[in-house]
């Protein structure tokens, strides 16, 4: 029962971690998706 309770901690944990690159991914690319939108908006 002790394997299975951190075998089911880890899968959480390894879920949490990939939520949270995903989420910093996603900021990352919006933030340059404005810088771009914006510059080419600028230059028009």
């Amino acid at each position: 029962m002790h394997l299975s309770i951190i075998k089911i901690l880890q899968k959480i944990t390894s879920k949490k971690t990939a939520f949270i690159k995903t989420g910093i991914f996603s900021a990352i690319a919006a933030c340059w998706g404005v810088i771009l939108v914006g510059t080419f908006i600028t230059f028009k």
